[in-house]
């Protein structure tokens, strides 16, 4: 597996919108940090993308305007035909990402 940090959420937000597969971002806290990550890849290769921020981001879904480029945060799905929603998906759990690689992302 390969780790990618990305620069910011908007970076991994982008990701996903232009993706026609990957429709979550998943969120681990580990440790002090919160960790939002899509697993992407090819046949022989995986490929975690995340980005590391200090707090959890605010509600349940990333609201990415596909017209503005705006990202914003809520509790709740919106369907306007501009508003891409992004559910954010609680990781409780996962064996995917070894202690000592966590450990790394989370520094």
């Amino acid at each position: 597996m390969k780790f990618i940090r990305l620069r910011s959420i908007r970076d991994l937000v982008m990701l996903v919108a232009s993706s026609p597969s990957m429709n979550v971002i998943q969120h681990l806290q580990s440790g002090d940090g919160h960790i939002y990550y899509i697993i992407g890849g090819t046949m022989s290769e995986v490929f975690l993308f995340f980005v590391r921020e200090e707090r959890p981001l605010p509600g349940s879904f990333i609201l990415y305007n596909n017209f503005s480029g705006d990202i914003s945060y809520s509790d709740r799905l919106r369907t306007d035909p501009n508003i891409t929603s992004i559910p954010i998906v609680e990781v409780s759990g996962q064996d995917i990402i070894p202690p000592e690689q966590l450990h790394k992302l989370s520094a």
